[in-house]
């Protein structure tokens, strides 16, 4: 999906500004899906994610509290210093209705990448096997 088209008439929203390449493209997903589930601290959120996922998305923790902060600017999320007896002071972390609304842009956006995700592997699928079959292939033998 072109960026952009996923909040309808021209509007930019927030998931399709950060969905560029690289291993760091889903750590805002993936930290309002733990906060979905539940809310806490930034390790606790990686573990939850890692957990949730089956150790598949493993996020970046400098990445996963940096999304947090712009987040929290954006009023996605909202934060909160929690005393703890046993170690120094943690934050804890909250979706706001904001955030709520971020996670379903989220889930439309990824929907329709899948969708595409899967056109894409049918037509490599779909060229292979007729590449197997005597199909239309670029020669590779140098002679141009």
């Amino acid at each position: 999906m072109p960026q952009g088209d996923c909040g309808g008439a021209g509007a930019r929203q927030p998931c399709c500004r950060r969905r560029g390449g690289g291993g760091g493209a889903l750590v805002e997903p993936a930290a309002l899906a733990a906060l979905l589930y539940a809310g806490g601290y930034g390790y606790d959120m990686r573990r939850t994610i890692l957990e949730m996922t089956d150790g598949e998305v493993d996020v970046d923790v400098g990445g996963l509290y940096r999304s947090l902060r712009r987040l929290e600017d954006e009023g996605a999320v909202v934060s909160r210093w929690c005393e703890d007896a046993s170690g120094p002071r943690r934050r804890e972390y909250e979706l706001t209705e904001q955030g709520m609304e971020l996670a379903e842009q989220w889930l439309d956006a990824l929907r329709a990448r899948r969708r595409l995700d899967e056109l894409l592997v049918n037509l490599l699928e779909g060229g292979l096997g007729a590449a197997g079959r005597g199909g239309p292939v670029a020669s590779q033998t140098g002679d141009d």
